[in-house]
């Protein structure tokens, strides 16, 4: 019956729209994954897999193993960034991964000295997050080797020890290799995943357009999503800013690349400013027809946004068959506009604006011309140091959090407690063979906010369970080792692919390798799946605990945040009413820039606001107002883009539209009151 039902449902398929929508949907987070992770997945597995087989060969498996740890490790610490930055993260991963193999390998033998030594290396690298997310990284990698030489007890340490760094060094050969072949392919993805994350912010937003969708978790929606664009937007500018002389002998590549990473910022101003009030929007637009117009309208700059995110996504006759449905809908929104008056009116022209900005700037994209300050911008006749993200200031930073008492320092002391708490843990079940998987578990599970933490929890414990169960299924299924070693770098460039996306799916894919490297090991599957199972839980429970034990609250620092944020939210507004008073029109430097830090304050108050609605014993009053003034800060933004994005359009000349902008600007200075008085 089962099978049958199975055939029917794929028969039905094009009649059965869930179960198709779902597929659809499953299909585009695959190929969203494999253009922003796939070619590092591929060549992690490769740099991983290759010289394992060649090392084995050769020598033998003690020898690959940390090998490959090594390279692993080293993965994980390449984030975006030139030549120079590259070669230092290498330094460090070496320099952190020979000396921890070393200590911990020769402290083995004495337990009293090695879980001192685990909870000093717990809280010190645990610090290195103050010298920025790249170094940050190798600490975190350090302390997984911590766990991976306590559990395979190296017999000869120096040898393990020099493995592991090669395997680091291999990594980085490779990718500087990579860079060096391509300089510009970090810079290319990292442009498309904004295009991409755009879109998606698009696609969250016009739910706000359907009457259909209660408004309760929208602006949560919309703040997740905001922060990690912020990342992003970031990273952009650090490789198109920080070494600017890469891009000098790329020509027009180089330009070509400015260009869309001009447009990408454009489009973020024009992704905040299509709306501020959503009940207001339904209220007054239902009732006139054009609401479900609007939410089309959405939609189609959405999936324009999706297809910009290709090379010459711009070009594509499909995109030519949007555009021209698009301009369908600003002639109807248009025909519409002019029976209105007062709200109904601006906030038509405000929709209009947008889908007009979204067209403008694909014909940027195709005619490969930028406007003025675009090419200024090209020509470097500006300071840009404003736009870059800070640098570290190395060893003073690590001492300032510990002086401050920072969340930081707190989070380290947590790692701390919780390493001493896993290592006598480890120590009560030492007859067990695989305690190691509790300080992994550790690793990866604690977090500083209490929601990650049982996010990380719930994402570790269904991969996990899900992995043995894929891993014993192919273990039974494919009894031959050639075949198993084939599906285990599967799994592995699958658990690369998903890993920073997708959490519980990679604790799933690498659970199942783990159980199928094992039982290739001569272990039996049955200790194997017992022990994974046993310290993962052992090591979930201890995480949750460690928040308890040390406690690091985001809503401490809600109000200081929040006022942060409204003062950056006062400088963008000064500056923009600055030139719309004095009737200038057209792209401003000044304009970019604050708004490019009113929105990174904005989205630190909105993170530290999702983070502390978990928070155990929280203060619903005291809750409610910090969610209630992220909205009207957020609905702020979006009022003073959408102020200065509707001054540049030309519909702006006619004068019986003038009183618009006359009126957004006195609501603007009232809401800045209004939140001044809830933050006194």
């Amino acid at each position: 019956m089962p099978l049958s039902l199975f055939f029917y449902t794929l028969y039905n398929l094009e009649r059965n729209v869930y179960l198709r929508a779902k597929i659809e949907k499953v299909g585009k987070i695959l190929k969203s994954l494999g253009a922003e992770y796939g070619t590092e997945a591929l060549r992690t597995t490769l740099a991983c897999m290759l010289p394992a087989v060649v090392i084995s060969w050769i020598f033998e498996l003690d020898y690959a193993i940390p090998f490959v740890i090594g390279t692993l490790n080293a993965s994980m610490t390449d984030f975006p960034g030139h030549r120079q930055e590259k070669l230092q993260a290498a330094l460090w991963s070496i320099v952190c991964a020979v000396l921890t193999s070393l200590l911990v390998g020769f402290s083995l033998g004495n337990s009293l000295i090695l879980i001192l030594l685990i909870t000093t290396m717990a809280f010190v690298f645990t610090l290195f997050n103050a010298l920025g997310s790249r170094i940050g990284m190798v600490g975190t990698t350090s302390l997984f080797l911590v766990a991976f030489v306590m559990g395979l007890k190296p017999a000869h340490v120096p040898q393990f020890a020099v493995c592991v760094g090669a395997g680091a060094a291999w990594f980085y050969l490779i990718n500087i290799l990579h860079t060096s072949i391509d300089p510009l392919w970090e810079l290319r993805k990292a442009i498309a995943n904004g295009y991409r994350t755009t879109a998606l912010l698009l696609r969250v937003k016009a739910t706000g357009y359907d009457m259909n969708v209660p408004l309760d978790r929208l602006y949560h929606r919309v703040a997740a999503i905001s922060i990690k664009l912020a990342d992003q937007q970031e990273t952009v500018r650090h490789l198109l800013l920080r070494e600017r002389r890469y891009l000098k002998r790329e020509g027009t590549k180089a330009y070509s690349l400015w260009l869309r990473a001009y447009v990408l910022m454009d489009l973020y101003g024009m992704a905040t400013a299509i709306d501020h009030d959503y009940e207001q929007i339904r209220e007054r637009l239902e009732p006139i027809g054009a609401l479900s117009q609007i939410h089309e309208l959405v939609l189609l700059v959405a999936d324009g946004m999706e297809m910009a995110s290709q090379k010459r996504g711009a070009h594509l006759p499909e995109f030519q068959r949007l555009e021209e449905q698009i301009q369908l809908i600003l002639a109807g929104l248009q025909e519409k506009q002019r029976k209105q008056q007062s709200e109904e009116l601006a906030m038509l022209v405000g929709a209009v604006g947008n889908g007009r900005t979204f067209l403008s700037s694909m014909e940027q994209l195709r005619n490969r011309q930028g406007d003025r300050l675009m090419e200024e911008f090209y020509a470097h006749s500006f300071d840009l140091t404003g736009f870059l993200p800070p640098l570290s200031a190395g060893v003073k930073d690590l001492f300032a959090h510990v002086r401050s008492y920072s969340p930081l320092f707190m989070f380290a002391v947590r790692m701390l407690v919780l390493f001493l708490l896993g290592g006598l843990l480890g120590e009560l079940l030492s007859d067990m063979k695989y305690t190691y998987w509790i300080l992994i578990t550790i690793i990866v599970v604690a977090r500083p906010g209490y929601l990650l933490t049982q996010q990380r929890n719930s994402e570790r414990l269904w991969g996990t369970l899900g992995g043995v169960f894929l891993g014993l299924l192919l273990i039974f299924t494919f009894p031959n080792t050639y075949v198993l070693l084939v599906l285990i770098s599967v799994l592995l460039f699958a658990f690369l692919l998903f890993n920073k996306r997708y959490y519980m799916v990679s604790v799933f894919f690498i659970t199942a390798l783990v159980i199928v490297a094992l039982h290739l090991h001569d272990d039996t599957w049955t200790d194997v799946m017992q022990n994974r199972v046993l310290f993962t839980l052992l090591g979930c429970g201890l995480a949750w605990l460690g928040w308890f034990l040390v406690p690091v609250r985001n809503k401490v620092n809600l109000m200081p945040l929040a006022t942060q944020a409204l003062k950056a939210q006062h400088t963008y507004f000064e500056t923009v009413l600055a030139y719309v008073e004095s009737g200038e029109k057209g792209e401003r430097y000044e304009i970019r820039l604050e708004r490019k830090r009113a929105f990174l304050d904005l989205t630190k108050f909105s993170d530290a606001v999702l983070q502390s609605q978990r928070e155990p014993g929280k203060d619903r009053p005291f809750l409610r107002k910090g969610d209630n003034v992220y909205r009207d800060l957020y609905r702020l933004h979006a009022m003073i883009s959408s102020l200065w994005i509707q001054h540049n359009q030309e519909v702006y000349k006619a004068d019986p539209l003038m009183h618009l902008e006359v009126d957004r600007t006195q609501r603007i200075r009232v809401f800045f009151d209004s939140l001044g008085e809830q933050l006194r």
